[in-house]
């Protein structure tokens, strides 16, 4: 999954759950690590930092995504 698409699904993510994606996300990171699959729970780390950032309004999530 590329940058794009991990910023439409923590957007998705964040529209359909509100606030309580972000336990969501950090459950998944540690089973995720718990099980040894760092990839996924990489892929969790990105989508948390996301929501973070749509929680505090730094990102725009109607906006296009720029990937600089």
């Amino acid at each position: 999954m590329g940058p794009r698409e991990t910023c439409r699904l923590a957007v998705e993510l964040a529209e359909e759950f509100g606030e309580t994606v972000h336990d969501v996300a950090e459950r998944a990171i540690a089973t995720f690590e718990a099980d040894g699959a760092a990839d996924r729970a990489l892929m969790w780390r990105a989508i948390h930092a996301i929501l973070g950032d749509i929680a505090a309004r730094r990102f725009d999530p109607h906006a296009p995504i720029a990937i600089h």
